[in-house]
This record gives structure tokens, sequence and C-alpha cells, in this order.
């Protein structure tokens, strides 16, 4: 469909409402961005939505007219706006739109995306940035000489005789992403590390799950060994004598960067560390639950990684909470479709929160849902401008996609 008409039907769906916090996130780190009309387009579909079904009644979009004072045509580039920065996003069907609205990032998420952060500061100034981040700082309490004494959940509340199996509910109001996610078959050797860090220094039997976990996580997508990783941590130790988790994360990255500076031959490295890696057609599953996001990176661009690309997989895993060998496939299938080149995490969020509420949770899902995709590309009538396709050398998908049409 080539242009929205004032009697088209929408209806207006949400994950969620807003909080005072989203809203001050919205006004004062969106908004410079996107500019006022688009920031109350975003306000008043939101404000269509029932807060019980969080689905709104149909709608003209002449209603929205009247509301906003401002035609059709104009409604139609202020809503690309909050599609392009991840706020809105638009399906259509038959002849009705239903516009679903997604939460805005937290101002530490924002702040922290590359993108955003950037374009923020471009229309603000930075003198303007810092003033603006002061809002958002929270006054740490003093930690030290404190203990964490707090019962655990198994401590409390008695265990359950019978267990029941619920499936998965994905309609259920999300809130805010989940904190930390378990991977697959990627576990660091913590005897090791134990071993290895004094325990006047850190006592890593003291750490929570959660951190833990996303300790694992920076090893897995940064591909950073035991020794390694201790080293990462001991540099992350506050004043207080706690593992600083934004601390940790950039230390990881600096970590990885100061190896690949030190790679003499990239190349030469790739060949060397891929030397028993084959990217076949028929073992794509296991390739991709196996791999890490660092060696798989290098396998596409020749060798060539960076720090901001492997950013992405780690935002993923933190964000959105997709499987580990699903992010695999969705880097390696947008790296395809974008011509050797990675768009930047919004672009990726807005994929990654489809594929999930597509309930594709594992790599077989994946590769299925991109062979349908590429069916449904196939089948588009002649009329539909076709964009022509990059050479792109991923040979393993289109061999992938070529022995599934023939099955």
């Amino acid at each position: 469909m080539d242009q929205v008409n004032r009697n088209d039907i929408f209806v207006v769906s949400s994950e969620g409402m807003c909080s005072t916090v989203d809203y001050q996130v919205l006004t004062l780190l969106y908004q410079p961005i996107i500019g006022k009309s688009a920031l109350i387009l975003y306000l008043t579909l939101l404000n269509l939505v029932d807060r019980q079904s969080m689905i709104s009644d149909e709608y003209l979009h002449s209603d929205l007219e009247s509301l906003l004072d401002i035609e059709t045509s104009e409604i139609e580039k202020e809503r690309y706006k909050l599609e392009a920065i991840g706020l809105l996003v638009t399906f259509f069907a038959s002849d009705s739109f239903t516009y679903e609205i997604k939460m805005p990032l937290s101002a530490r998420s924002f702040v922290n995306d590359g993108v955003l952060g950037e374009y923020l500061i471009s229309n603000i100034t930075k003198t303007r940035f810092k003033k603006l981040l002061k809002i958002f700082k929270i006054k740490q309490p003093n930690k030290k000489q404190k203990y964490n004494i707090s019962k655990a959940f198994n401590e409390i509340f008695p265990k359950i005789d019978k267990m029941y199996k619920n499936d998965y509910e994905s309609s259920l109001l999300s809130g805010k992403a989940q904190t930390f996610r378990k991977l697959n078959g990627h576990d660091l050797d913590w005897r090791f590390i134990n071993d290895s860090v004094p325990k006047d220094i850190l006592d890593i039997n003291k750490l929570t799950e959660a951190i833990k976990n996303k300790i694992n996580q920076l090893s897995y997508v940064y591909d950073l060994n035991e020794i390694e990783m201790k080293d990462v941590m001991i540099k992350s130790i506050d004043s207080n004598d706690n593992l600083n988790i934004e601390e940790l994360a950039r230390n990881a990255r600096n970590r990885f960067d100061e190896l690949q500076a030190k790679t003499v031959s990239k190349k030469a490295s790739k060949k060397e560390l891929h030397k028993d890696v084959e990217i076949k057609s028929d073992n794509l599953e296991e390739y991709f639950n196996n791999i890490s996001p660092k060696i798989l990176l290098e396998e596409l661009n020749d060798g060539i990684v960076l720090t901001s690309d492997l950013k992405i997989a780690e935002r993923l895993l933190d964000e959105v909470g997709l499987d580990t060998g699903v992010i695999n496939v969705l880097l390696a299938y947008i790296y395809k479709q974008k011509g050797n080149k990675l768009p930047g995490y919004a672009y990726f969020q807005k994929v990654a929160l489809s594929w999930k509420r597509n309930k594709i949770n594992s790599v077989e899902n994946a590769l299925n849902y991109i062979k349908h995709i590429d069916s449904m590309k196939n089948k588009k009538p002649n009329y539909y401008k076709q964009k022509s396709k990059p050479d792109v050398d991923v040979e393993w998908l289109d061999e992938y996609l070529k022995v599934e049409e023939n099955n």
C-alpha cells in the first residue's frame, strides 16, 4: 500500500503502559530527536488503548486528524519517525492498520546506545546532554562494610508438592526486559576462577546468579576464556569492593579490543581459529548453537570484528532475551540482507522482538522462519517493485534455502 487514506481503519495495541520515568525519557531524550509532533502522535495512540485489554477500538485516520489537527499525510510522516526509532511497529492486513506501541528504552539503555546517544548530543549539544544525564542519575547508597542478609525464596516459601506445567503466555503485560538469561552449552569454569581470584579481592562464592550469568554472557559474546574474564572481573571492582556491572561490560569490550589489536594478521588468525569449522547446509543447527558471535562475525566478515557489532549481541541477550543460537542466526541473516553490513541496535531490536513474538525460540525455528520469509518474497506479484538483491557471499544460507525448497 503506497499511502494511508483518511478513511482507513486502524486499531492500537500496546505491550504496556508508560510509567512516570518513561514519560520523562520520552520527553527529554526521545523528543529532541523525533520532534514534538511525533511524540504527540505516540502519546495520542497510547491513550487510545484500553488499559484492561491493551487494545483500542477501531478508529478512522480522520479521527486522528481531528485529535492532532494535522492531515493524514503529515501523520504518516511522523509515524515513520516513531517506527524508525523503535517506538512503534505498523502492520497492515486487508483494509486496516494495527499500530503496536513499544515502550521506550530506559535512560541507561538510551544513552549507551551508540546511535541514539550520538543523535541526541548532535541535536542538543554535549553541554545540555550532560545536564540531562544528571536528572536520571541515582545516588547509590554506601554498601561498604555491609553484608547482604536478604532471604532467598526457598528459605521462606515451602516446596510445592505437585508442579503443574503451564504453557508460556506471551499475551500478558510485559513490563521491562528480563535481567538475565541462561546460556545453552556455555558455562565458565567457576572452580578455576574461584581458585585464581584471591578472596580478599573478590569472593566468587558470594556472587549472585544474575551477576554470574552476566559474566557468562560477556565471556560468550566476546569469546573470552577464564583467565581473560578473571582479569576483567578484577579490573571491575569498585571502591566499595563490589563488582560493578557496567564496568564489567566495558572492561570486557576493552579486553576484546586489546586482543584484536595484538592479532598480527586477521586473515591468518581466522584460518587458525576456524580450521575445524565448516559451514554446510546440513549442519547449520549444530553450527549456530555452538559458535560464539565473535567467531561467527569473523567467518562472515573475513576475520574483521567490531566491538560495536558484538555489543549488539550483548544487548540482545540482556534486553530481548533471545536464545543464543537464535541470536547467531539473526546476526547472520541481517548481515546477508543488508549487503555485508550490520545496522544499528535499534534495527536489530525491532526484528528480534518480532521474532520473539513469533515464538522463534530455537535455531531450527529461526531457519524455518527465514525459509518462510524467502518463499513469501518469491511469491510477490510482478507489480511490486523488487529491489535488486546484493551479491552477498554467504553461501550456507542460500544452499540451505535451496535444499529445503527441494524437500
